[in-house]
C-alpha cells in the first residue's frame, strides 16, 4: 500500500506536531474482509473517529454500532463521482475535518484473458482503478485547504510483479502508478508535504490480529 501525507508521518500513531493523532477523523472505503476490518477497529482504539464507506451499507452499519459513537456508515459507490464528493462532505460536515482518506475499495477475478465476463471486468477496472483516481480528486481539495491530511491507496504485491492471465494484477500496477504520479504531484503543489510508501507484503499473512497490530504502526499487509 501507498500512503502520501501532507506532513510526512506515520499516519496512524503521531501527528505532525509530534501530538497522539486522537480525535482525527478517518475516511475508509473498504470492503468486507478481515484486514479491512481490523484496519478501521485499529483506527478507532487509537482514537480516530471514522467513515466507513461501500456499497453495501448494511455490513457496514453493524460495524459502525460494534465501534460505537466513534463511527458512522455511508453508503457510497466510489465508482460515482457525485457520491465520491458527496462523501468527503458528509465527513466534514459531522466530524468538522477529514484527515485521512483511505481508498481501499476493490476486488479481483479470476486468472485468465477467457476467464470471466466483460461486465466482470468492466466492474473491476472502474473500483480499482476509477474508484482510486476519484478518492484522490475528492479529497486533495479538502487537505489543501486544510494544509495537512493523508492519502492512503491500496496497491498489491500483484501491482509490482504481473501475475499470469491477471486483469486485477493490471488494475493494482495502474493504482502504484497513480501513487507515484499522485505523490510527486502533491510534492509540486504543496511545499511542506512529505510522502512514505509503506511495506507489501502477501494475503498468506492476513491474521487479522497481526494485521490489526501493524496498522497500529502504519504498516499494512495485502
Amino acid at each position: 500500500k501507498l500512503m502520501i501525507g501532507f506532513d510526512g508521518r506515520p499516519w496512524l500513531a503521531q501527528g505532525s506536531n509530534g501530538s497522539s493523532y486522537a480525535d482525527l477523523a478517518h475516511l475508509q472505503t473498504t470492503w468486507e474482509t478481515n484486514p479491512s476490518l481490523a484496519t478501521a477497529r485499529r483506527a478507532v482504539e487509537f482514537g480516530h473517529r471514522v467513515v466507513l464507506a461501500a456499497r453495501s451499507e448494511d455490513k457496514l452499519a453493524a460495524l459502525a454500532d460494534e465501534l460505537g459513537e466513534a463511527a458512522i456508515a455511508v453508503r457510497c459507490d466510489v465508482t460515482s463521482w457525485e457520491e465520491q464528493q458527496a462523501l468527503v462532505e458528509r465527513a466534514v460536515t459531522i466530524f468538522g475535518r477529514m484527515d485521512v482518506f483511505f481508498a481501499n475499495a476493490g476486488f479481483g477475478a479470476k486468472r485468465g484473458f477467457l476467464e470471466e465476463s466483460v461486465e466482470h471486468w468492466k466492474s473491476m477496472i472502474d473500483t480499482n482503478v476509477l474508484g482510486a483516481a476519484l478518492s484522490i480528486r475528492a479529497s486533495l481539495p479538502h487537505f489543501r485547504r486544510q494544509n495537512r491530511g493523508h492519502l492512503i491507496l491500496t496497491s498489491s504485491i500483484a501491482g509490482r510483479r504481473a501475475l499470469p492471465g491477471s486483469l486485477y494484477s493490471c488494475t493494482k500496477f495502474a493504482v502504484t502508478a497513480m501513487g507515484e504520479a499522485a505523490r510527486d504531484s502533491i510534492r509540486q503543489a504543496v511545499e511542506a508535504c512529505g510522502a512514505t510508501r509503506l511495506g507489501h507484503g502477501l494475503a498468506a499473512a492476513a491474521d487479522p490480529v497481526l494485521l490489526g497490530e501493524l496498522a497500529g504502526r502504519g504498516v499494512f499487509v495485502e
